[in-house]
């Protein structure tokens, strides 16, 4: 019988997890789960499904795959590559209307800032 592995994954959370199953010879289906997209009706998010008798083997990697799914994503500064980066909360109304709908960051050490 088939049990639930991970649910509510994008494609390339779904194909990563799918692939480090596979490296560790365990057999796994990626199925599309969620509210459709149109226009064809896939669904939007991605599950994945194993064998019961392979969800104890497949445990370690899951719960691995989980926190680094969890963790906060780190922004690398596209100039000098740092990780010192802070989230810019005062911007001029041009920056606010330009990059609308993401989230810009300065980096701390060459003062470039780019959305993230």
């Amino acid at each position: 019988m088939l049990v639930l592995a991970a649910q509510y994954l994008t494609y390339a959370e779904a194909v990563d997890l799918y692939n480090q199953l596979r490296e560790a010879e365990i057999a796994a289906l990626v199925k599309t789960c969620g509210p459709p997209s149109l226009p064809f009706g896939e669904g939007l998010y991605y599950q994945l499904l194993m064998e019961e008798e392979d969800a104890p083997d497949a445990h370690q990697i899951v719960a691995a795959f989980e926190l680094r799914r969890a963790a906060p994503a780190l922004h690398r500064c596209s100039r000098c590559g740092s990780l010192h980066t802070t989230l810019v909360h005062q911007l001029a109304w041009w920056k606010r209307l330009y990059y609308a709908g993401t989230t810009l960051y300065s980096c701390q050490q060459c003062g470039k800032e780019f959305a993230g």
